[in-house]
């Protein structure tokens, strides 16, 4: 189920929280779980600031799941996990 997350990220643009929940079939409670584990284990990155959901020149990389004050974007092992280039 984590390389699921981490594929949806890795799609592009910026995932809202509940959408991706919904994606997975998951409870958000569960989907806090997920990507704090990602996070530990490096796929992952939280970041502060805020997403307006306009990739384009965005300074955090091209993919993020977002939700309200936090926002996670892939790491350099999340895109090589996820097969495509670093960001």
């Amino acid at each position: 189920m984590l390389e699921k997350v981490l594929q949806l990220v890795a799609e592009g643009g910026s995932h809202s929280y509940e959408d991706l929940a919904r994606q997975l079939s998951v409870s958000p409670p569960l989907l806090d779980a997920m990507l704090a584990d990602l996070v530990r284990l490096g796929y992952l990155r939280a970041v502060n600031g805020h997403c307006a959901g306009q990739c384009t020149g965005c300074p955090l990389g091209a993919c993020a799941v977002t939700a309200a004050g936090r926002l996670w974007v892939l790491t350099e092992k999340g895109s090589r996990a996820a097969g495509r280039p670093g960001p």
